[in-house]
């Protein structure tokens, strides 16, 4: 048996010998590039500073050039923690006359630090980063990739404009919802055929490194170059909106818009917004937004006279009387008139306001007494 047993390992050993080596693994990450005219992404390159100025709220330099702008999103294996990577990270830019996407595909752990070098090249010449929800998911989860691949991130540095706090700014009050989907349907009448659902990607993706199968990766891929593509035509519409804040058909739009013109400093066409604004029913809300505008400049006149047009229209309340009234002692010295409107304001208040407006009242009597 012993002898036997010498003859069988030593079959063994000569398979071992003669067997053919193993492949190193694949470690380069996989790479696919698409093209798209620039008329499917029309106003694109006229994008500009001025625009991105008025879409963030933020300061931008003057050498902005929307062909220096990547969009970037990511496909994940799970929603943050340490085990979590980008799995497929797609960009797009602008070149020549196409919109140019690139997409980087992990095929397995080991391609990571390759998909992450070549990322890194694609941001050299970049000049701004713009995602849809990056700030608080696609660039933090990135950097850590980066970190843990002891991968410098140049990138990190680039102003990021994250397109879907701007877009909450101009189309929350009306949609409420502002996801990527949503804002297809509502802004440019397209809904998406046979898409995956974002909540499935992270096990499709799992169901793949077990089966090899490419085909499933196919869903995702459309998935991440059609998200892509659609930031670039947000970007687009938001700059038209911007352009044109008075003519929106809806005017809860036109109100978003003006409060974000007037946060980002421009006090004269939030003020057309307002006015714009002022019918139907947020026409209290966009006058009480002017009468602020108004009364933040010291333009105690106007401020009033749009309040008088609340109180005419009885929108607002018991607070424009109330803010006419504190126009009228503070600012026109005129306590006898603020009595008249807080009384007013009392005949229209819930019980709940009357110990302010009584102290008010008082006062006023007092101020009064004292004066004669």
């Amino acid at each position: 048996m012993i002898k036997n047993l010498g003859q069988r390992l030593k079959q063994l050993s000569d398979k071992k010998e003669t067997a053919a080596p193993m492949k190193p693994a694949d470690t380069t990450c996989w790479v696919r590039d698409g093209h798209d005219p620039i008329d499917s992404f029309a106003g694109l390159d006229s994008v500009t500073g001025d625009h991105i100025r008025m879409i963030c709220g933020c300061d931008i330099p003057e050498q902005f050039d929307i062909r220096r702008a990547l969009f970037v999103d990511t496909e994940t294996t799970g929603l943050r923690g340490s085990g979590t990577v980008a799995f497929l990270i797609g960009a797009g830019w602008l070149e020549g006359e196409r919109f140019v996407t690139r997409q980087l595909l992990m095929r397995d752990y080991p391609q990571e630090a390759s998909q992450l070098s070549i990322f890194a090249d694609m941001v050299q010449d970049a000049q701004w980063i713009v995602t849809f929800n990056g700030k608080s998911f696609d660039i933090p989860l990135l950097r850590d990739r980066f970190i843990m691949n002891r991968l410098h991130a140049r990138w990190r540095d680039l102003p990021h404009i994250d397109l879907l706090h701007a877009s909450r700014r101009v189309w929350k009050p009306r949609l409420e919802s502002c996801t990527l989907q949503r804002l297809e349907v509502e802004l440019f009448g397209v809904e998406r055929e046979g898409d995956i659902p974002g909540c499935d990607i992270p096990q499709r993706y799992f169901d793949y490194l077990k089966t090899q199968d490419f085909s499933l990766l196919a869903d995702i891929l459309e998935h991440n170059a059609l998200d892509v593509k659609s930031m670039a035509r947000l970007l687009v519409r938001l700059a038209d909106a911007y352009d044109h804040a008075e003519e929106q058909e809806d005017p809860r739009d036109i109100f978003a818009l003006g409060r974000s013109l007037g946060r980002s400093g421009d006090t004269a066409r939030a003020r057309e917004c307002y006015k714009a604004a002022s019918i139907g029913a947020i026409s209290g809300m966009a006058r009480r937004a002017l009468a602020e505008s108004y009364r933040r400049d010291g333009e105690w006149r106007e401020a009033r006279r749009v309040l008088e047009q609340m109180t005419i229209r009885g929108e607002g309340g018991i607070e424009p009387y109330v803010a006419i009234a504190k126009i009228a002692e503070h600012r026109q010295r005129d306590p006898a008139d603020a009595l008249t409107l807080t009384r007013q304001a009392m005949m229209r208040a819930a019980a709940n306001d009357m110990p302010d407006l009584e102290r008010r009242r008082q006062r006023l009597l007092r101020k009064l007494e004292g004066k004669s």
